[in-house]
């Protein structure tokens, strides 16, 4: 049918786009996330490792964008699920930041 190819490059190209741009503000939201956690997590810092080793990040798995905030220190798990996740920091910030992030991206779908 004529015209269709270009309709078919047009829907990909911005099918592309928008995954594009949802990949900008997962990357945005895991950065974010990272800044918060560092000066917000609610423990005390004896030797600052656990603090530094935070870290947030984005990256796509299959068919899913997965975004994250951890630690890079062992004792993180401690930190996060002991005495009743007093010092917890990783899914705080997650909760967070997770409403933000999916407005944002029902925003660009919606046009």
């Amino acid at each position: 049918m004529a015209g269709s190819d270009t309709v078919n490059r047009n829907l990909l190209e911005w099918t592309d786009r928008r995954k594009a741009a949802i990949r900008a503000f997962a990357e945005r939201t895991a950065s974010d996330m990272e800044a918060y956690a560092k000066p917000n997590a609610p423990w005390q810092d004896r030797t600052g490792n656990a603090r530094q080793g935070l870290f947030g990040y984005a990256f796509e798995r299959d068919t899913q964008l997965i975004l994250r905030i951890a630690h890079s220190v062992d004792y993180g798990v401690y930190l996060e699920l002991a005495h009743q996740a007093k010092y917890a920091i990783l899914e705080p910030t997650a909760k967070r930041f997770a409403p933000q992030f999916f407005e944002d991206v029902q925003r660009l779908v919606r046009g």
